[in-house]
């Protein structure tokens, strides 16, 4: 009797954690604090049509932590300019910049929009995109976007997190 109560309680105890959705696969960190922004728990949907992240409430909890200001969005109370690494199963798949619509300054690379936007039940998601305007780009080569994509929707599929049909931002 007492090893069948053993058991129970080891099980009672294991089934939370075999439950839970973080498993330290998936990150999006600061590249200076290695801070974690998002992670796995925190993301709803990955819509692979406009690579945007859509978050779940803990997620844009997170998400908003890291808006400081109380009232008008401040580029410096934000995570804006800030380089971010985004890594899946500990592996980097590619860095970049937090950016933002608002800025009149162009940018080579990956960035993440809008990054000094709080999200709502309503504004939801955060973008991948590769270059500020969007397609800007010239750094990242099509072979490059292709390979940063296809890890992303290799891994949300499996995640079953892959929305293929529409775009966040732009829906059909």
């Amino acid at each position: 009797m007492t090893l069948l109560a053993t058991i129970s309680i080891l099980l009672l105890l294991l089934l939370p954690s075999a439950c839970a959705r973080s498993d330290g696969s998936f990150g999006i960190y600061l590249a200076d604090s290695g801070e974690q922004v998002i992670s796995l728990e925190h993301i709803k949907a990955y819509h692979s049509l406009d690579y945007s992240l859509e978050l779940t409430p803990k997620g844009i909890e997170k998400w908003n932590s890291f808006q400081t200001s109380t009232t008008i969005p401040k580029l410096a109370q934000s995570l804006y300019q800030r380089d971010f690494i985004l890594k899946i199963n500990g592996t980097e798949v590619c860095r970049g910049k937090f950016y933002s619509l608002v800025s009149s300054s162009t940018y080579d690379g990956i960035v993440i929009m809008d990054s000094i936007m709080k999200l709502d039940s309503t504004h939801t998601a955060i973008k991948l995109d590769f270059g500020y305007p969007p397609g800007f780009s010239l750094s990242t080569t099509p072979s490059d976007e292709g390979r940063i994509t296809s890890e992303l929707e290799q891994y949300f599929s499996g995640k079953h997190l892959l929305v293929a049909d529409k775009g966040w931002w732009f829906p059909s």
